[in-house]
């Protein structure tokens, strides 16, 4: 279960960072019916833009994007049977990421529930190196393995990349206006949703893995809900909302995964230099 669990851990958090947003004046606010004073005061409802607009506009905007701050939450239960055997387990994660772009530095503090336990993580990429934190002790990873993380984290973070992927579900999206903000939503299942999430994942490193590739193949995605905040003044998003319903086989063994992932993005282009402080570097163990 744990080679499942964490090979699926990478699988939907490529999914998670969809695009990077800024939540300023997404207030959510609405207004009342209000009978129209004089006739100049009447404005003609402006059409709502299509999905397919929306994703090109956010393509756009998120080009623009040099750094955000980004937090989500990830929870899951997962199912393995082998004949009359079965075995649950949930996984509860939380995340807090600030993310520069170019160059490609990141903070990220992390939180994992996983068989009971509970584990804190916190990460720094920047110039000084890949510093790792678990349970208050600090580590540098060797410079062989810098490039490899590199390449899975650089394949997250290109959300005009990542967000291009999801026009495949374009014409299944439905378009809201909530405040400040316009709101896709769609429900995917099937080949067509898988598609999209091989597409999604050839972004990084982990998805040119003959594992994963051949994991993503097994799955028989029931059902998918997503949901996109979009601000309607910048048309960078802000949250990111999906919910996954699926079932796999291998070996005999067979598994389902029900997983509710929420991601929210602030911060654009507010985020400053990223450093790893000299008192981590100082204590941090060479690995």
């Amino acid at each position: 279960m744990k080679k499942w669990t964490v090979a699926l851990l990478s699988a939907i958090l490529v999914l998670g960072i969809t695009a990077c947003g800024n939540d300023k004046g997404a207030t959510g606010t609405t207004t009342d019916n209000k009978p129209a004073a004089t006739e100049t005061q009447q404005k003609p409802a402006a059409a709502l833009p299509t999905a397919e607009e929306l994703i090109t506009k956010t393509v756009e905007a998120g080009k623009t994007s040099k750094n955000f701050a980004m937090e989500g939450t990830i929870k899951q239960n997962i199912i393995v049977g082998e004949g009359d055997q079965k075995q649950e387990q949930k996984v509860d994660i939380s995340l807090k990421s600030e993310i520069t772009k170019d160059p490609m530095h990141l903070y990220q503090e992390m939180k994992m529930s996983l068989a009971g336990q509970e584990q804190n993580m916190k990460q720094y990429i920047a110039k000084e190196g890949m510093f790792v934190e678990v349970e208050g002790a600090w580590v540098k990873l060797p410079k062989e393995a810098e490039a490899e993380l590199l390449a899975q984290v650089q394949g997250q973070i290109s959300p005009e990349q990542q967000f291009e992927a999801f026009r495949a579900a374009a014409k299944d999206m439905k378009v809201a206006e909530e405040g400040d903000q316009y709101v896709m939503n769609a429900e995917l299942s099937g080949d067509g949703m898988k598609e999209m999430v091989k597409k999604v994942m050839s972004q990084s490193a982990s998805g040119k893995d003959p594992q994963m590739v051949a994991m993503i193949e097994q799955m028989n995605i029931k059902s998918v809900k997503l949901s996109f905040a979009v601000n309607k003044e910048t048309f960078l998003p802000t949250k990111s909302d999906m919910v996954m319903d699926l079932t796999m086989e291998e070996g005999g063994q067979k598994m389902s995964l029900l997983m509710d992932m929420k991601s929210t993005f602030s911060k654009h282009n507010e985020i400053g230099e990223i450093k790893v402080p000299q008192e981590v570097i100082d204590s941090a163990k060479q690995q």
